[in-house]
């Protein structure tokens, strides 16, 4: 029961600082120096705590036959779609 509380919580702060950027161009202080376009940032987040959240609907920690239904593809791939837009976003690293 604290593992689901404290995933929920992780999940609602990633929900609530992509929302944050999209509507106000707001990031965090440590991703401020890296980001270049702020609001496909924010979408990417979303995105990531949407897969989050389908995850977490899942209980994936619970059951690890849940990632062989399409539940837990969709949540993966949404993942991972919510991570390349993220780094999409950012300033490419410097060589």
């Amino acid at each position: 029961m604290v593992l689901t509380g404290l995933a929920a919580a992780i999940w609602l702060m990633v929900a609530a600082i992509g929302l944050a950027a999209v509507t106000t161009g707001w990031t965090l202080p440590t991703t401020r120096h890296r980001v270049v376009r702020v609001q496909l940032w924010g979408y990417g987040t979303l995105v990531t705590a949407l897969g989050m959240g389908t995850g977490l609907s899942l209980h994936w920690w619970a059951d690890s036959r849940a990632l062989d239904g399409a539940g837990g593809a969709v949540a993966l791939v949404l993942i991972l779609l919510g991570f390349f837009l993220q780094t999409r976003a950012q300033r490419p690293a410097p060589r």
